[in-house]
């Protein structure tokens, strides 16, 4: 799925009218479905393919409820090469966050910039001041969790492609990651 953002709030350059022009951005939207949380392993939630891309926003949304007793989750990335090596080193996109308690329809926003989710109940999320904007590289995008959870949780990503021929799949099964 896509959809177009027009005139967004970005910064515009005058045009020869000086009223400024007009932006159009496409942010693809790809969904892995709700699976259970790992247990005391890593799982690929999306994979990148042919290049970078600009994540505009990556959220969990809790299918099951999350127990009182259970740990924390994290978010890492992982670049590959074509041969789908891990290259450099891993990136902490969201550090460990509390997700005990979590309540169906609970959200969890990742804002990107490896500080944890911002986690929010079922009523509303606060997007927070990144806006969830980072860039992703030919890789994976994978959720991390040190011991064992209950629970579950879909996933939604959006994105732009800033390499040509870029784009993100969702890992629909429980994958161990690379």
């Amino acid at each position: 799925m896509a959809f177009l953002i027009k005139n967004s709030t970005s910064q515009r350059t005058a045009g020869s009218t000086g009223v400024g022009q007009a932006t159009v951005g496409q942010w693809i939207h790809v969904v892995r479905p709700a699976l259970a949380f790992p247990q005391t392993t890593n799982e690929q939630l999306f994979r990148v393919y042919g290049g970078k891309i600009l994540v505009h926003l990556l959220m969990g949304t809790v299918t099951t409820v999350v127990a009182a007793t259970d740990p924390q989750l994290s978010i890492d990335g992982y670049a590959l090469n074509a041969a789908g090596a891990v290259v450099g080193s891993v990136k902490a996109i969201a550090a460990t966050a509390d997700t005990k308690d979590a309540e169906v329809g609970g959200i969890w926003v990742v804002e990107g910039d490896g500080s944890a989710f911002i986690l929010a109940t079922a009523g509303a999320a606060y997007i927070g001041s990144q806006n969830g904007k980072w860039i992703m590289p030919q890789g994976e995008i994978v959720l991390v969790a040190a011991a064992s959870q209950t629970g579950a949780a879909k996933w939604d990503l959006f994105y732009q492609p800033l390499d040509e021929g870029a784009y993100a799949v969702a890992i629909p099964t429980a994958t161990v990651k690379i």
